[in-house]
């Protein structure tokens, strides 16, 4: 008699323990931890072991602020990275701009990280004011990166196009005339001339190629809508932060007021 009453008591333990777990590992399930991004300074770089940058720790803010602290961070090249969220081996990819040929496999927030305008950049012994000028010449991209269905006619059609798989290669062939223009986001492009320490790659701002949000794009599959949502309303209240305003300046330089 006794023992059963221990049994019986032990079941009812058990049966508690599962249910406590039932009610906590689907939310554990939908929470994604695994990011990844491309090497795409200042938004996000390794610095002694660190993936570090503007968009990095903007994540990493927005998650603490949902009770998320363990994620984990890896760097892959830019079209590899698609090809893991895509495939579902990572939760969550960012800086990524929207398109819609990745909603049958993508979630995206309302809330984009940040926005940017994408230009062309040239050497300054070659300033062009128009894409006109471009005619004839030799032009460089990132591989996997959106550009506008624009601008790719105009450069297949006009252009000699070099396809490489980082901005900082393009910079570089730039600085010593292997190509005449690339392209490249406004903020990155300034970066990267800071830190390779290049004299002659200039920026051609009027000459815009598009000006789009940059997002944290999650795997469909991986991740429900409604963290999805939770993470828009969250990033939205930290973008209106003296936090956010800190990281923009130590990134992207003084903000102004």
């Amino acid at each position: 008699m006794q023992r059963s009453i221990m049994l019986t008591c032990g079941g009812i333990l058990l049966a508690a323990f599962m249910l406590l777990l039932s009610n906590i590992l689907p939310t554990a399930a939908q929470s994604p931890t695994r990011l990844i991004c491309d090497l795409w300074p200042p938004y996000q770089f390794e610095q002694a072991g660190q993936i570090s940058g503007y968009s990095t720790d903007m994540v990493k803010e927005v998650y603490a602020s949902m009770g998320i602290t363990s994620e984990t961070i890896t760097l892959f090249p830019w079209k590899r990275a698609l090809t893991i969220v895509e495939t579902g081996h990572a939760d969550a990819l960012f800086s990524a701009n929207y398109t819609k040929d990745r909603l049958p496999f993508a979630r995206y927030p309302e809330e984009p990280l940040f926005e940017t305008p994408w230009i062309i950049w040239t050497h300054k012994s070659r300033p062009v004011t128009s894409l006109e000028d471009l005619k004839g010449k030799r032009v460089g991209v990132v591989i996997g990166y959106s550009y506008t269905p624009e601008f790719w006619r105009f450069i297949e059609t006009h252009c000699t196009v070099e396809k490489v798989s980082l901005d900082e290669t393009n910079f570089k062939k730039l600085e010593f005339g292997r190509i005449d223009a690339t392209v490249a986001e406004y903020g990155n492009g300034l970066h990267l001339l800071r830190t390779l320490r290049l004299t002659s790659v200039v920026p051609q701002p009027e000459i815009e190629i598009k000006r789009d949000g940059l997002y944290m794009l999650f795997n469909r599959n991986n991740v429900s809508q409604s963290f999805v949502d939770e993470f828009s309303k969250k990033l939205k209240e930290f973008k209106e932060s003296a936090r956010h305003k800190e990281l923009r300046e130590k990134y992207l330089g003084p903000v102004p007021d």
